[in-house]
């Protein structure tokens, strides 16, 4: 995997996880939101960098409610620069 497709799917799941905890939820309540989706299911996009696809993305997006530039909008992050 090119180094910077494996950053942006970092930063995408800390982005995630900070919007989710923003609007008060846990993973099974975004989970719950998102119809057929599970705590696991939201747990790799965030811990683990699985690479959701555009639909999922939208559906994120609408759950958290932030529109798609904003659920990648990595300048949120605190810690944007990093890569861990």
């Amino acid at each position: 995997m090119k180094e910077e497709v494996r950053v942006f799917r970092k930063r995408l799941g800390k982005r995630i996880a900070q919007l989710r905890k923003k609007k008060g939820l846990d993973q099974i309540g975004l989970a719950a939101i998102m119809d057929g989706k599970d705590k696991q299911t939201i747990n790799r996009y965030e811990r683990y960098g699985a690479n959701p696809t555009a639909f999922i993305l939208v559906e994120i997006a609408k759950a958290l409610g932030v529109s798609l530039d904003q659920l990648v909008d990595f300048s949120e992050l605190h810690d944007a620069s990093e890569d861990d």
